[in-house]
Order: C-alpha cells, then sequence, then structure tokens
C-alpha cells in the first residue's frame, strides 16, 4: 500500500546531527536559479549546472582541494545532470536545438562528446548504465516511452516500457530488473517501482511534492529509493530513503534548509544537496564598500529597497522563502531611519494586500505610494495613499499574467515608469511603460503609454527616470543570445542608446541613476562568483565595481542626496554535505 509521506513522516527514522563534511560549495549565477549539485559515485567531485546568459554552463568542483572549474563555455541547454557509473564523465541532455541529445563531458580535459543523438524525437532523464547503454524517456509525438540507446547504436533505440505517459525521472535499479519513477497527476507525484519483464507496478508514496529539477536515485544495494520531496502540508523539502520493503521512511533533516537532491555514494554514504538563502537590505557609500546589513537579524527576508523622499525611510519587501512554495505573499515593509541614516526602531508593514504586493515607491511629495499588485485578481499598477486613508486605486489594467513591474516616479510626481510583458497586450515580449498619475486624486490621468523603442528587438525590463524626467534607464536582454545590455531612451520614447552589455546581469529590477545623472548603478556577476553592484559612466562607457563582499549585492536604489546605496544583500549557496554510513536513527514510534 502507498504511504504518504505526510504520514510517513510521523513515524519514520529520523535522521538529525549527521554531517561528515561539506563536499562542495556553490554560489549560483542566477537569482532564483538553484539547480542541485551532483556528486560523483566515489565522492571525491561535485558538478553544477547554471544559467550564465541563459547559456547553461557546467562547473566540477574537486572535493579534496575545495576547487571549482568552469568546464564549458559554449551555448547549451545542458540539464538532468548525473554521473556515469565510474565517475570518469559527467552524463546530461541538451536541449539546444542544434545539440539536442545524450552528452557524456570529461571533467579532466572539459571535452564534450554526443553520445545519443535522436533525431526528430525529444529525450529527457537520460542515464548511463555501467554497459554502456543509455536509458532515458523519448517523446514522439504524443507518445511517451521508455527506452534504451545501446552503445554505438546511432539513434537506433530499443522500447523497454512503451506506455510511459505521465513519469517522470525513470532511473533502472542496480541489477536492471526494476525501473523507479515518479508519476505526476495535478500537480502531485507519486513514486512508483514497476517489474520490467512482468509489469508489475506498486506505489511506494503517493502525494509527493517535489522540486523543478526531480530525481530518485537507487541505494547502491538496491533495497531503497532516495529523494527529495516534501509532504502534502510541508513548507520544506526534506530528504528521504524509502525501504522497497514497506517499512518505514527514513527522513534525513540538514539544519531545516531545503534539499534540492539525494544521491547515495558507493561507499555507503549519501550526500544531500542543500539550499541556502538570505535576502536582507543593506547600506553602502555610493563610493563603494562592503554593504552594511541594516535589518535587524531575527527579521523577515527583505529585498528591492526604495527611499523615502526625504529619506528618513527605507522601503522593501517582506516575504517567507521556501522552495516547496515560490513567495506569493509579498508584502510592503518600512524601516525608519534616524537623521544620520542610521536604522531606528523595528521594521513595520507598510502594506499588506493579497498575494503579491511588490516595488514600494513613495511620490516625490511623500503622499502616495505606488507599487505592484495582484489585488482583484490583477497584475498590475496601483496607489495608495501612505497614511492608508483610503483602498488602493488601480492606475493600469493589463490583468492576470501579464507581468508587471516595479513602478519608478517621475521628478515631478506626475507619472510613473515601469515594464509589463504578456497578456493581453499581445506581441508584447517586454515594454516600457509610462502612465501619468494626477497628484492630488491618486488616479490616472491617461490610458499607460507603451514607450516606442525603435529598432530593440528583445526583452525589455524595468524602468527609471533620469533625475531630470528627460530619459528612462532600462535593461534589455537579447533574444538572440541572452545577452543583458543598459539602455537609456527618452521619456517620450525613440532609439535606445545603448550603455553597455555584460554576460550575466540581474534584470529582476532596472538599472538606477546617480544624483546627477551621469552615471547608472547595475548588478551582474561575469557568471561566477555573488552578485555586486557596478556603475557606469554613460558618456564613456567606464566601468568600476562599486559593492565589495562574499554575500554579494544586488537592486540598488540611490538615497535623495545621492550619498548611499540602499542594496539587496543575498546569500544564496547550494552546499552537497555528506551523511556518514550506517546512520540509522530512532524509530520514535
Amino acid at each position: 500500500m502507498a504511504v504518504p509521506l505526510l504520514t510517513a513522516a510521523a513515524c519514520e527514522n529520523r535522521v538529525g546531527e549527521f554531517s561528515d563534511g561539506v563536499l562542495a560549495r556553490h554560489v549560483p549565477t542566477d537569482f532564483y536559479d538553484a539547480y542541485p549539485g551532483i556528486p560523483s559515485p566515489a565522492g571525491d567531485q561535485v558538478v553544477f549546472a547554471d544559467y550564465a546568459a541563459d547559456k547553461r554552463s557546467l562547473t566540477v568542483y574537486d572535493v579534496a582541494t575545495g576547487v571549482g572549474r568552469a568546464m564549458t563555455s559554449t551555448p547549451g541547454g545542458r540539464t538532468r545532470v548525473t554521473w556515469s557509473p565510474d565517475g570518469s564523465r559527467v552524463v546530461y541532455v541538451d536541449r539546444q536545438s542544434d545539440r539536442h541529445g545524450v552528452w557524456t563531458l570529461d571533467p579532466t580535459t572539459g571535452r564534450e562528446s554526443r553520445i545519443v543523438d535522436p533525431g526528430d524525437a525529444r529525450i529527457d532523464y537520460p542515464r548511463l548504465r555501467p554497459d554502456g547503454t543509455v536509458t532515458a524517456l523519448r517523446y514522439s509525438g504524443a507518445d511517451t516511452a521508455w527506452v534504451s540507446y545501446a552503445p554505438g547504436s546511432g539513434r537506433a533505440a530499443s522500447v523497454v516500457v512503451d506506455r510511459a505517459g505521465g513519469w517522470v525521472a525513470p532511473v533502472q535499479s542496480p541489477d536492471g530488473r526494476t525501473v523507479a519513477y515518479l508519476r505526476a497527476a495535478g500537480g502531485r507525484s507519486d513514486l512508483a517501482v514497476t517489474e520490467i519483464a512482468t509489469g508489475e507496478t506498486r506505489t511506494l508514496a503517493d502525494d509527493l511534492q517535489v522540486g523543478w529539477d526531480r530525481r530518485v536515485e537507487w541505494s547502491p544495494t538496491g533495497d531503497a529509493l532516495h529523494l527529495a520531496a516534501a509532504g502534502l502540508d510541508n513548507s520544506r523539502f526534506a530528504a528521504w530513503r524509502l525501504p522497497l520493503d514497506g517499512s518505514p521512511g527514513v527522513a534525513l533533516e540538514p539544519d531545516g534548509r531545503d534539499v534540492l537532491a539525494v544521491t547515495p555514494l558507493a561507499d555507503g554514504r549519501v550526500a544531500l544537496s542543500v539550499y541556502q538563502h538570505r535576502t536582507t537590505v543593506g547600506l553602502v557609500p555610493v563610493t563603494g564598500g562592503e554593504p552594511t546589513d541594516a535589518m535587524p537579524a531575527a527579521s523577515t527576508s527583505a529585498f528591492l529597497p526604495s527611499w523615502h523622499p526625504a529619506g528618513r525611510a527605507l522601503g522593501f519587501i517582506t516575504f517567507s522563502w521556501r522552495r516547496v512554495r515560490m513567495p506569493i505573499d509579498f508584502d510592503l515593509g518600512v524601516l525608519d531611519l534616524d537623521a544620520d541614516g542610521a536604522p531606528a526602531g523595528a521594521p513595520r508593514v507598510l502594506l499588506s494586500e493579497e498575494h503579491e504586493d511588490y516595488g514600494a515607491a513613495w511620490s516625490p511629495d511623500g503622499r502616495w505610494l505606488a507599487f505592484h499588485g495582484h489585488l482583484e485578481q490583477s497584475d498590475d499598477i496601483w496607489l495608495v495613499p501612505v497614511d492608508g486613508s483610503e483602498r488602493p486605486t488601480r492606475l493600469t489594467r493589463f490583468g492576470p499574467g501579464a507581468d508587471t513591474g516595479e513602478p519608478d516616479w517621475s521628478p515631478d510626481g506626475r507619472a510613473l515608469a515601469f515594464s509589463s510583458h504578456g497578456p493581453p497586450s499581445e506581441g508584447n515580449p517586454g515594454s516600457v511603460y509610462t502612465v501619468a498619475v494626477d497628484p492630488v486624486t491618486g488616479s490616472a490621468a491617461a490610458d499607460p503609454f507603451r514607450v516606442p523603442l525603435d529598432g530593440f528587438e528583445g526583452y525589455a525590463m524595468g524602468g527609471r527616470f533620469s533625475p531630470d524626467g528627460e530619459r528612462l534607464a532600462f535593461y534589455g536582454r537579447s533574444f538572440e543570445d541572452g545577452r543583458v545590455t543598459v539602455y537609456t531612451v527618452a521619456a517620450a520614447g525613440g532609439t535606445p542608446t545603448a550603455v553597455l552589455s555584460f554576460v550575466n546581469g540581474e534584470p529582476y529590477s532596472a538599472p538606477e541613476w546617480s544624483a546627477d545623472g551621469a552615471s547608472l548603478f547595475y548588478s551582474r556577476n561575469d557568471a561566477s562568483g555573488p552578485f555586486q553592484v557596478w556603475r557606469v559612466d554613460i558618456a564613456t562607457g567606464a566601468t568600476e565595481q562599486v559593492t565589495t563582499g562574499a554575500l554579494g549585492a544586488l537592486q540598488p536604489s540611490v538615497s535623495p542626496d545621492g550619498r548611499t546605496l540602499a542594496v539587496t544583500i543575498r546569500e544564496a549557496a547550494i552546499e552537497v554535505v555528506a551523511l556518514g554510513a550506517g546512520t540509522t536513527g530512532a524509530n520514535p514510534r
């Protein structure tokens, strides 16, 4: 009988303090990117996949030295990363159209080789068997099959299971007799095993929540399965060992952090890929340095800071981060500052409406607060009196699914700039808008104006008025190669001017103008290490790094006097932690 994971949690063996040490620690290159690190069978190497300008890159760490090497430099859609059974090669599927197939990477030389070219079919979840056979799910039209490719067989595949619709992450047992997989239905998953010869199927656990890099692993002896999952009401991904004999599962808890993947090692240890994430608001002089955390240590996560027009308070977004459910209940918080610009008192909630309250933007006169909100099932710009005397007023009518960004006020307080993309605006992959606002009534004075970006082809994100209100700054991501470019354009529209381009940017807010309008602040990390804030001189294109520190900084906001940057300080890392062999825990029952 299948055991719901939530029920199993009440009677499982639970392991707490267990760590033999960290095998590898990796800082992902994208703000929301959190793909697991996967160790080799011997636990001597760990591979990570990252997005860098929409180019999936692979980095391999040597556990003995702790040194990681970026192994790939060419564009590709590398994902579903595993290892060959002997640990000599990294195995993955490349989804890029001209490279689609199963590939291997030699971690010593960095040489990539395509070992399966599926032709017109699409394949996913590849695994390399000890005899060189590759198993994978093959999608051909409406049919899904679990197939195998013998070494040197070219595009010829043998169908092992011909009705594999709904299967996710199939993996063959060590003895080759059984396949384990997740069976997806209605946003939930069941863990099942099928005897290949007879087709007999058993469900070991049901109603699982799994991450988007889903995987199942066999123990070396074939008597148990490992995966990262959460139960019905759990807010955290935990590591699970589920015996095939139906006895209670074992939960492995790494200090309350989310587990992204569970990998049994050849020597009996188990490796967990765990996600560590924290954001807070920091302050740093515009001349540069390491930001100082402005939030009390016990505060909830905070990001995307903004300034009160008098410089006496910081606005920010508050939320509770969990990988199980991406945060959708954002609130707008505020932290008061004293005359010297130092935090004064505890943070407080400024606005708490349904779902997302995003991007607190005070009007220049301090009377109004503009924000992105989902009130009334919208995805729009809203305005509310700062004193809360009235309900929010909707300024735009893009509707659900539009993915509208945070607003920015013009210096005269009569317009807001923002970006939006998607429905209901057909042919709108991402555009910059302005909307006129009556500063007395707080209502929209006209329909939103889509700023013409002549000759621009890409995804436009963000919108910030220059100090004189004459120009707008925004990020543009290229459709062709994914590079991020900082642009400026006349507020009324025209041909955008490219200020600079870089490989891996942080386009989740917008470039920020300096107080004199001569330079722009932006965030990038050049596809390695944490994000940092940089400054570019608009006239010359000269750049300099502004923030320093191990945690990184992004989403800069310049104080009204032009002397201080408020930034999001982000601590994000993926650690692969080894558990000692033979740990069993104690059964509470």
